[in-house]
Parts: C-alpha cells; structure tokens; sequence
C-alpha cells in the first residue's frame, strides 16, 4: 500500500487509520498516514470503511423498474434527499420477490446504513418470509430498513393513502355520471393495487353501480398491459356496445387504470380501434407522473407526491438510533387525503 509506505508505518497502522477501524491508532502514525495521503491524492474507500467500522454511512434503494416513471420519481427523490445530507446511494432493480432477496442479501454484504425498498410484484408467501427473515437479522444487527408503500412486514412504511386516492376516483367517475367501468388492476403481488381497487369499487357500490365481473383485469404496472387488456377486450367485442359487450350489450364507458403508465397504453389501445379516449370512453390513471399532463387527453389521476415519499423515505432510514427504533411497523403518512386531478380524459356526461 503506497500510503503505508509513504507514511513508514504498517499496511495494518495505514488501514485503521484512513478506514476508521475499532482499533485506536497513535497520534503521531495517524498524523503520517493523513499527511501522506494528502500528499498521494488518496481518498479511502467507501466499502473498505464499511467492513473497517462494522457498517457505512450509505444507503441502498431497492425499485422493481428504474426506467418507469413512478419508480423514477421516488428515485430522484431518495438522491437528492441524501445528496442534501453527504450520503450516497446504491440502487438495485428487482422485477420479482427471488431477484429481491437476492438484490438485499447483496446489498446488506455492503453493510449500508439503511435500505429502503418500493414494491415488487410476484412475491410468493415463500419468498416473503425469506425476505422478512433476512431484513429482521439485518435490523436486528443495527440496520434500518423503510419501505416506500406498505408491505405488511414489521418495519416503517411511508404511505399515501391508496385506498383513499381509490375511492376518490370512483366517486369522481359516480359524479360525472360514468356507471359502467372496465378496471385495470395491476398484478396483485402489488398490495397498493389491490388498496386502490378495493376503494374504486366501494365509492362506485355507493353509488349503485355494479361492476361486471368480465370488466376487471389483472395484470403488470405496465404501459403494455393496459394497451393488450384493451385491445384484447375490443377484439373480443366486449368493450364497444353490441351484442356479447360488456353490462348487458352496452359496453363499458370508461377505463379505470391503477397506475398511469397502464392508463396511457390503455388510451393508445383505444385510438388504434377508431374508438376517441375523453370523448367516447373516459380514462383515469393513478399517480400523476410527469407526462400525465402531456398526453392527449390529458390524463384525469390521482396525485402521488413521488420524489417526496422519497424523501421521507431518507429521513426516518436516516433518524438516530433512538428516534428509528420507536418507528416500530408504523405506516408514515404524507398526505391526509390524496388529490385527484381532473383532466380531459374524463369529462362529465
């Protein structure tokens, strides 16, 4: 080690002195080993203080889609709030529960001050309990672990309220006199999906309408499946009015997407069938991405304050010993109710 050598002293007196090992190291070697690394531009390694100090001062963000909006935006969020306070993030993408828990076992190795992780679908009752197991030794052992959207496992959850944002959204539909809805659901391993579908359907019961069991779809958070679902259901002769349609023969009257992207696919969908989305058939989505606002129609949402829940995400990962551990499996929330935003999408019939 050319900084051990420089300063005289071992490579094991170097190591401890730059990494911050328990062992403590005497004034004057510190004083040679910090004078020739100043003079050879060394900078420590991050990892190395890591293992040298038992933990870092890192954080690691797990998402399942770092290229989707929503992911995206809590992403931003989570670096610039560390940015904002000298820490530095490692992002792992997961598209399922057995890349998850490989991605965490990996990223506790590295020994970070605290994981936060988004959801992922695909999670089997298996490979959740691995998972749990795995993030309780890690806490148990001084780590801190915040989820972005409750998971039902023993750690904090920021959350937003997506059964409320749900009912929101059915009883904007219910208002502007929409009674017959084809519903995107998402995949259930998503649990925010199924909070968003159990408030859509209750605002709608509400009202009076029952929602054909053929109008609800499954599937993944993803642009493309909103545009197949669609464009399957047009194909099958569901979705316009006619005979075999959906509600009896008349057809559905409006897409109820649970997220954006899948809302988006689903107007594309529309428009390659001649069928016009806002006008003939009403949209809505769920979380407000950037490009919400540039789609034609403007898409009618629910509002998520992503790079915020972000945020918050950094601050209670980051909160001393004390004030993390009195967390508990508490569900942090940012909003008392989430704000629908009324576009072109959905207008009133």
């Amino acid at each position: 080690m050319d900084v051990a050598r420089e300063a005289g002293v071992s490579i094991a007196t170097a190591s401890r002195a730059l990494n911050g090992g328990t062992r403590k190291v005497r004034k004057d070697s510190y004083a040679k080993v910090t004078a020739a690394a100043r003079r050879l531009n060394y900078r420590p390694n991050a990892f190395a203080q890591a293992v040298a100090k038992g933990s870092s001062s890192n954080i690691a963000l797990l998402v399942s889609d770092i290229s989707d909006p929503y992911f995206a935006g809590v992403s931003q969020g989570v670096v610039k709030a560390a940015s904002e306070r000298g820490v530095d993030v490692a992002i792992g993408v997961a598209s399922d529960g057995a890349e998850e828990l490989d991605r965490i076992s990996g990223f506790i190795a590295s020994r970070p001050r605290g994981i936060i992780i988004s959801e992922s679908e695909n999670v089997n009752d298996h490979t959740r309990q691995e998972l749990q197991q795995e993030l309780k030794r890690y806490s148990d052992a001084g780590g801190r672990v915040v989820f972005v959207l409750d998971r039902d496992m023993p750690f904090p959850a920021i959350d937003v309220g997506n059964e409320d944002g749900g009912h929101a959204i059915g009883k904007l539909l219910r208002d502007a006199g929409y009674r017959r809805p084809v519903i995107l659901k998402g995949n259930d391993g998503y649990r925010s999906s199924g909070q968003r579908y159990r408030g859509v359907v209750k605002a709608l019961a509400e009202g009076g309408v029952d929602i054909d069991p053929r109008a609800v779809a499954n599937g993944g958070f993803r642009r493309e499946t909103g545009f197949a679902v669609v464009s399957q259901m047009i194909r099958d002769r569901l979705l316009p009015p006619g005979e075999g349609a959906l509600y009896g023969g008349a057809g559905a009257d409006c897409v109820v997407a649970l997220n954006d992207v899948m809302a988006i696919g689903a107007m594309t969908a529309l428009r390659a069938a001649g069928i016009e989305p806002g006008r003939q058939v009403g949209v809505t989505g769920f979380g407000d991405i950037p490009y919400a606002v540039d789609v034609y129609p403007a898409l009618t949402t629910v509002h998520l304050p992503l790079q915020d829940m972000g945020k918050a995400a950094v601050e209670n990962v980051l909160l001393s010993d004390d004030e993390y551990r009195s967390l508990g499996h508490r569900l942090i929330f940012l909003h008392a109710r989430p704000d629908v935003i009324l576009r072109d999408s959905l207008p009133r019939r």
